[in-house]
């Protein structure tokens, strides 16, 4: 399953711990529970008139931000860098340009400081899997935020991704 707005692949496990608001962290990170509930809210129009409606997601922005800062401070760069880019594409739906540039440039720094990419440097590579698939999305995601910030909103050319880039455009080996 795609959220395209979230600009995340979530395998068939953590859709339904994300549907069900499995805040557990069992089969999803917390994180894009309560920054699912906090997002949604953007699609309502009308309950943003109710007040119990604007506690409830700013309830849930909160502890989407605590969560946050939670991936921020541990040690999966994999989870860091999903995230980061999850939140720049919120960002990037809110018209909240600068943060999502900011976000978009964070979730960079983390895959180029961790050297994360779509192939290892050694070894076989993984048996194509739905975790490969997701870490795949997450990669290919951050390219495509940072070209379409800069292409729709102008600024500096995109540079941070242009190591995983080249490693997609040409050693990526895609089979038909």
């Amino acid at each position: 399953m795609h959220h395209n707005k979230l600009g995340i692949h979530l395998v068939r496990p953590k859709q339904e711990a994300l549907l069900k608001g499995d805040t557990s962290n069992a089969a999803i990170h917390s994180f894009f529970v309560y920054q699912a509930c906090a997002y949604g809210m953007y699609f309502s129009k009308n309950l943003e008139r109710v007040p119990s409606a604007v506690q409830f997601q700013a309830k849930y922005c909160q502890l989407a931000w605590e969560e946050l800062i939670k991936i921020r401070n541990g040690n999966d760069d994999h989870l860091k860098a999903q995230a980061m880019m999850s939140v720049s594409s919120c960002c990037i739906v809110f018209r909240w340009t600068e943060l999502a540039r900011q976000y978009i440039q964070k979730a960079c720094q983390v895959v180029n400081t961790a050297g994360l990419q779509f192939i290892p440097a050694h070894g076989q590579p993984p048996e194509y899997s739905e975790r490969v698939r997701e870490r795949s999305t997450v990669l290919s995601q951050i390219i495509y935020f940072e070209n379409f910030l800069f292409l729709t909103y102008g600024g500096q050319e995109p540079s941070l991704t242009t190591r995983i880039e080249k490693e997609f455009r040409h050693e990526l080996e895609v089979g038909s």
